[in-house]
């Protein structure tokens, strides 16, 4: 008695490479669906940069190591140079 509800037929040649096309046309439709929303879309490479850093906090902490903590953007000294002059005062 079989246990499938359906008959399984013996797969012709053709069917199979008329199968293995389906699939690699939907990868492919899939893959520039992702891609074209990657590219027009901020919010969504806002969410895979939070996504990549996410496993990379992940991946540190399993490999024992400590995530450094963002101090927010570099911030440079003004132009003007330090409070001490080089020539001494007069």
């Amino acid at each position: 008695m079989s246990i499938s509800p359906f008959g399984v037929r013996p797969a012709s040649p053709g069917g199979e490479r008329r199968r293995a096309r389906l699939v690699l046309a939907i990868a492919t439709v899939g893959i520039a669906a992702t891609l074209l929303a990657y590219a027009i879309s901020p919010g969504v490479r806002r969410d895979v940069r939070h996504a990549a850093h996410s496993v990379s906090r992940v991946l540190d902490r399993d490999k024992g190591g400590e995530h450094k903590k963002s101090s927010g953007p570099a911030r440079h000294k003004p132009a003007g140079g330090s409070k001490e002059s080089s020539t001494p005062n007069k």
